[in-house]
């Protein structure tokens, strides 16, 4: 009995729901409201929605009927393609301010201050010796105190090419190996070669190795500030920071290039000429990274400037340098030279180590 009343029940209730689907799909009963398709993805293009196949319904006139829903879903669809284009525009908009960073009197200024400061690490150095340093430094006791001040430019030499320069020429995307061993041996040999053409005495090779230095300071400083250029495009805070590494970097390395000078009887006044010289190249790179307002010009730059400076420096460090120190007989004087040597590297290592 109870089998027979439930089967009557779901008899009744398909039959009511078969005449209810029936008067929906009549024509004459309006829109079909469960027609209406959903956004189901996104084009590829952007923001694109799909609709379901059906467009609308005919009214017995042959006038076409849009359900509001279907309005409704039109104008989201032109809504949200609108509100694509404007994205898609701040995204490029962006992209090309990132690429091509606008050089303003504002980042001219703070490039100017920053090499300012570059120049004017240059000939800290010279305050610090005395008034008659070339008569000084031909007398004993200060030959010696210049032989100890060569001991720190070899260490700090030898640091700032082995920790500083060709590090960030290895670590550049598109470092090639074989290449910048190539350029770091043309560097050395070259400056090998202009030794032996040019200097014939003792006193002529002291002045072609200051010359040489000079120039490789001169290269070294222009790679400087394209970094200091580059940063200050990036804003103030960036640049101060390049800046301020910089300075650190450069600071035991001008001390070394002054010893140098006064190695080739440089007095104080020529000696801070040539380093305020040396200076400009600072001042060249950063205007050459403000007018190309591109990385291109940075990335050619470490690929081979960096290792033939690196080259010109081991042969000032080692060739020119070393085996004058090697002659002293003294062991107090030996003792303090290698511990001189060993304060240069390690004062460039933890510069480089604190800076990165």
């Amino acid at each position: 009995m109870f089998r027979l009343l439930l089967f009557a029940f779901l008899l009744h209730y398909s039959h009511s729901q078969l005449h209810h689907v029936q008067g929906i799909n009549h024509p004459a009963a309006g829109p079909d409201f469960g027609s209406i398709g959903i956004a189901r993805g996104l084009g590829k293009d952007g923001l694109e929605l799909e609709s379901s196949h059906s467009d609308g319904l005919i009214d017995p006139d042959g006038r076409k009927i849009i359900a509001p829903l279907k309005k409704h879903q039109l104008r989201r669809e032109e809504q949200l393609k609108e509100e694509n284009e404007k994205i898609r525009k701040i995204i490029e908009d962006s992209k090309k301010e990132i690429d091509h960073p606008t050089s303003t009197l504002s980042t001219w200024l703070w490039t100017l201050f920053g090499c300012s400061l570059l120049i004017s690490c240059g000939i800290v150095p010279a305050f610090i010796l005395p008034a008659n340093a070339s008569e000084y430094f031909h007398s004993k006791e200060g030959k010696a105190k210049l032989n100890l001040m060569l001991s720190f430019a070899v260490g700090s030499l030898l640091g700032d090419v082995f920790l500083h320069l060709l590090p960030e020429t290895f670590a550049a995307p598109d470092a090639d190996l074989v290449q910048i061993g190539m350029y770091t041996i043309f560097g050395l040999v070259s400056c090998l070669v202009v030794e032996k053409v040019v200097a014939n005495t003792e006193d002529s090779q002291h002045r072609v190795c200051a010359i040489m230095n000079l120039i490789g300071n001169l290269v070294d400083n222009f790679t400087h500030g394209l970094a200091i250029g580059a940063a200050f495009q990036m804003g103030p805070k960036s640049g101060l920071l390049v800046t301020f590494a910089i300075l650190l970097h450069e600071i035991p390395h001008e001390v070394s290039d002054f010893a140098i000078l006064l190695r080739a009887d440089y007095n104080r006044r020529d000696a801070i000429k040539a380093q305020l010289l040396t200076a400009t190249g600072g001042v060249m790179g950063a205007c050459c990274a403000l007018f190309i307002n591109t990385d291109a010009l940075t990335s050619s730059g470490v690929s081979w400037i960096l290792p033939f400076t690196a080259g010109g420096f081991i042969n000032i460090a080692l060739v020119q340098i070393l085996p004058e120190l090697m002659e002293e007989t003294n062991p107090r004087q030996n003792m303090l030279q290698t511990v001189l040597i060993f304060a240069g590297v390690f004062t460039m290592g933890a510069l480089n180590t604190l800076l990165h």
